[in-house]
C-alpha cells in the first residue's frame, strides 16, 4: 500500500510542477507576443488595467454550475473607436466529501469551464437585450423554449432569448444571422453572445483555453503570433456583425 500511496504523491507533485511550468511559460509568451498582436488591432492598449469592465456573471449568458468564477489576462483597448476588454474566464466547482476512515471532510476543486471572453461597448442604446447560445441535445430532445427566427440553420444551432421577441428578430436580420453562422463555422469553440440594451456586447467562446495560451508547446513564435492574431480577428469580426444593430 505504501508504494502505491508514494507513487500517487509523486505523480501529483509532478503534475503540479508541470502545471506551474506551463503557467510560467504561458506568462512569458503573453508578455513577449500579446502586446504586439493586440496593438495591431486596438489602440490605447492597457495590460491588466486597475479596474475591470468585464464580469462574466453580470450577463445573461448561460453558464454551467460552479462555486466561483475567476478572470485573468485582462486587456483593454479601443477597437475602431469602441472601448473593448478581453480576458480569460474560468469557472471552478468545489466538491466536499467525507473520508470513511477518518470521518474528516475534504474538498476538491475542478474546472468546469475555461473560455475566452470579450466585452465591447457599442456606445448606443439597443431596442432590447438578446442572448444567443448554442443548442445541445437536451434542448432538441425536450424542445426547450426559444425564439424561432425562421432561419432553419440558425434555429438548429442556437437558442435565442429576449424580453421583446419582435425587436430581437429585427436586430437579427437575415444577413446578420448568416454572418453569425459563417463565424460559427470558424469558431474555436462553442460560443454565446449577449447584447444588452445599453449597448454592451459580450462574446464568450468555450474554447478550453485562454487568450494567448500555449498549445502544448508545439508552435514556434511565428505560428503562435499567427494563431493569436487569427483568434483575435474572429472576435472583432463578431463585433462587426453586431455593429449598427
Amino acid at each position: 500500500i505504501v508504494p502505491i500511496i508514494l507513487g500517487g504523491v509523486i505523480l501529483a507533485l509532478g503534475q503540479t510542477i508541470q502545471r506551474k511550468t506551463r503557467e510560467q511559460a504561458g506568462q512569458q509568451t503573453f508578455r513577449a507576443i500579446a502586446p504586439d498582436v493586440v496593438s495591431a488591432v486596438f489602440e490605447n492598449v492597457q495590460l491588466d488595467p486597475a479596474a475591470y469592465l468585464l464580469n462574466a456573471e453580470d450577463t445573461n449568458i448561460p453558464l454551467p454550475g460552479h462555486s466561483y468564477c475567476s478572470g485573468s489576462g485582462y486587456i483593454r483597448g479601443t477597437y475602431q473607436g469602441l472601448t473593448t476588454e478581453l480576458c480569460t474566464v474560468k469557472l471552478t466547482e468545489v466538491d466536499a466529501f467525507q473520508r470513511e476512515e477518518s470521518g474528516q471532510w475534504e474538498k476538491t476543486e475542478h474546472e468546469v469551464y475555461t473560455g475566452q471572453w470579450l466585452l465591447c461597448e457599442l456606445e448606443r442604446e439597443i431596442p432590447t437585450w438578446l442572448t444567443i447560445w448554442p443548442r445541445d441535445r437536451l434542448d432538441k430532445l425536450f424542445s426547450s423554449k426559444t425564439i424561432q427566427t425562421g432561419n432553419e440553420g440558425f434555429d438548429k444551432r442556437f437558442n435565442l432569448s429576449s424580453d421583446d421577441e419582435a425587436a430581437a428578430l429585427r436586430i437579427l436580420s437575415p444577413s446578420r444571422m448568416e454572418r453569425i453562422l459563417a463565424l460559427a463555422d470558424s469558431s474555436i469553440g462553442k460560443f454565446a453572445v449577449n447584447l444588452n440594451s445599453d449597448g454592451r456586447l459580450y462574446i464568450a467562446v468555450h474554447s478550453g483555453r485562454g487568450f494567448f495560451d500555449l498549445d502544448k508547446g508545439r508552435e514556434n513564435p511565428a505560428q503562435l503570433r499567427e494563431r493569436f492574431a487569427r483568434e483575435l480577428r474572429w472576435f472583432t469580426d463578431m463585433i462587426e456583425a453586431f455593429r449598427g444593430a
